[in-house]
């Protein structure tokens, strides 16, 4: 693939190989993406790029950005991708161009702890009322279906001992912290774009309820504990844990990801949510030492554990996934560290 090499070009083969069938069903089609500058719709764009490129298929993409020079200076190449709409505004102002659109794939439904405390109200209205209208501009383009980008933290949170968490589990987010506020505004999209899909010709939406991800493009430098524990070891600092390293999470692959996104957008059951993680539960401790032990440095943990304290759990069941879609976790979390690690030395 022109332009692209080491662990990404990786990645995208492997990805390719998996959804071969899936790109001939999008041949001749134009998607609506949001979120394109962002973790998950880096990779899509990137997936997009690579099948065209190397299997002839006709997929267009429109991707409103509400900073297109930040997508330029993320991915240069779009600048000259003649495939590619690019245009300026965020989700509740941008208009569409003229023509159809066959799919349509939701991601730009996320925050920061930051900008949820300075503008709750705001953020719910962006994931909320941005989603209804992406909704409503898909479906009026004549959309088929549409992917929504939605997280496993609306069925609030869990503490061990626990087991893996269903799509159906009852639980609701019913804390004040960013994090639960942006689940419950979360929840709340998913119940109106399901209210949306019952009128007459709407599109088949399909809820992608994701976990923690890892892989090329992960911030080095945010929240997320991957990401900095991985960010310290590359630059030889120590990796601090800031707790007491008992909270427990699981970390998906951005190459499984994708595949895993792209099989949901074309065959993921009407109204269905399905889990998008890995069933490898890690605790944030054991995740700081494995990134030790394969990238270098040394650990330094600011709790305690408290006995018989409950830690946090975070980890997703995939039997949904599995048995209605066939889908398979293929990059074990060993190779994730490594593989992110090598991405951001070739960058």
């Amino acid at each position: 693939m022109a332009g692209t090499s080491g662990i990404l070009a990786q990645d995208l083969d492997a990805a390719l190989d998996r959804t071969r069938g899936l790109w001939q069903e999008m041949d001749g089609s134009r998607l609506l993406l949001t979120g394109a500058t962002g973790f998950i719709g880096t990779h899509m764009l990137e997936s997009v790029r690579h099948a065209r490129e190397r299997t002839g298929v006709d997929v267009r993409v429109v991707a409103p950005a509400r900073a297109p020079e930040r997508l330029r200076e993320r991915l240069p190449w779009t600048a000259n991708a003649a495939w590619l709409e690019v245009i300026a505004g965020d989700i509740n102002q941008f208009e569409p161009p003229p023509g159809r659109i066959d799919f349509a794939i939701h991601s730009a439904n996320t925050a920061s702890p930051g900008e949820i405390n300075d503008d709750p109200a705001g953020i719910a209205q962006m994931v909320v009322g941005g989603s209804s209208r992406v909704y409503a501009l898909a479906a009026a383009a004549g959309a088929r279906r549409v992917l929504q980008l939605s997280s496993g933290s609306v069925s609030g949170a869990h503490y061990t001992p626990a087991k893996p968490i269903l799509e159906d589990d009852p639980g609701e987010c019913s804390g004040d912290s960013p994090a639960e506020r942006l689940a419950r505004a979360k929840r709340d999209a998913e119940r109106a774009l399901l209210a949306a899909e019952q009128q007459p010709g709407a599109p088949t939406v399909v809820f992608a309820r994701g976990f923690a991800l890892c892989g090329p493009w992960l911030p080095l430098d945010s929240a997320f504990a991957f990401g900095n524990f991985l960010g310290a070891a590359m630059r030889g600092e120590p990796i601090i844990v800031s707790g007491d390293g008992t909270p427990v999470r699981s970390y998906l692959y951005s190459g499984d990801m994708v595949v895993w996104l792209w099989t949901l957008l074309l065959k993921g059951a009407a109204g269905r949510a399905y889990n998008v993680g890995s069933e490898r539960a890690v605790t944030i401790g054991d995740l700081a030492h494995r990134v030790a032990a394969l990238v270098g440095g040394n650990v330094e943990v600011a709790g305690v554990p408290v006995p018989g304290a409950r830690a946090h759990w975070h980890v997703p069941d995939l039997s949904r996934a599995k048995s209605e879609l066939g889908l398979k976790e293929t990059v074990p979390l060993n190779d994730a560290i490594v593989r992110t690690a090598r991405w951001w030395s070739e960058k």
